[in-house]
């Protein structure tokens, strides 16, 4: 029973980081995988490439590598977490009883259906991942309260999610919840009791 777990890039400088990162290392051996948001670093990104007017193709590269340090930042606040850049890495470190923490940027490159565009974020990665290493479960842990009546689509229009993320999840097999980093005792309870 594999779990994926994005966390928000919007939580970079959160207190409640933290306490996420604690509970998941503790709660989440062998059942989670971590997939980090851009943050700070993607933002960055953004502003250099509408300074210098460099296509979306640069822009998507260098959006994986700043995804690829806030996995190094989460790390970081938590060392129990696991780096992983492939499926089989990914499987290795939850065979192990640990607690994965994605690094993207090999898979993804690898991976022709991906589009490259600011349409596909760490939202639409995430649910990729989940397709592609057959997980129960995506959560994505936003800093935003957010409505659980809101559809994806909804979600989508409102920004919550990346324009893309509802194509990709369309006809996802496994369950996906939408939550705000104040819902940590909610998903507690829900690994505690799987």
């Amino acid at each position: 029973m594999t779990w994926v777990i994005k966390i928000g890039g919007s939580l970079s400088a959160d207190p409640l980081l933290k306490a996420w990162l604690d509970m998941l290392a503790e709660y989440g051996l062998g059942k989670i995988v971590i997939v980090a948001g851009g943050g700070p670093y993607a933002e960055e990104v953004r502003a250099a490439q509408r300074c210098w007017n460099f296509d979306d193709a640069i822009a998507h590269r260098m959006a994986l590598l700043a995804m690829e340090q806030y996995a190094l930042q989460l790390q970081g606040i938590q060392p129990a977490l696991v780096m992983a850049d492939s499926a089989a890495a990914i499987e290795g470190a939850l065979r192990d009883h640990k607690v994965a923490i994605w690094s993207p940027r090999a898979m993804t490159l690898a991976a022709p259906d991906i589009s490259v565009s600011w349409d596909i974020t760490s939202d639409s990665l995430a649910a990729w991942l989940a397709k592609t290493i057959h997980a129960k479960r995506l959560i994505l842990v936003k800093s935003c309260c957010v409505d659980v009546e809101h559809g994806v689509a909804e979600l989508a229009r409102h920004g919550v999610v990346d324009a893309g993320f509802e194509k990709m999840v369309r006809d996802a097999p496994f369950k996906i919840d939408v939550i705000s980093k104040t819902d940590l005792e909610s998903v507690r309870e829900g690994l505690a009791t799987s």
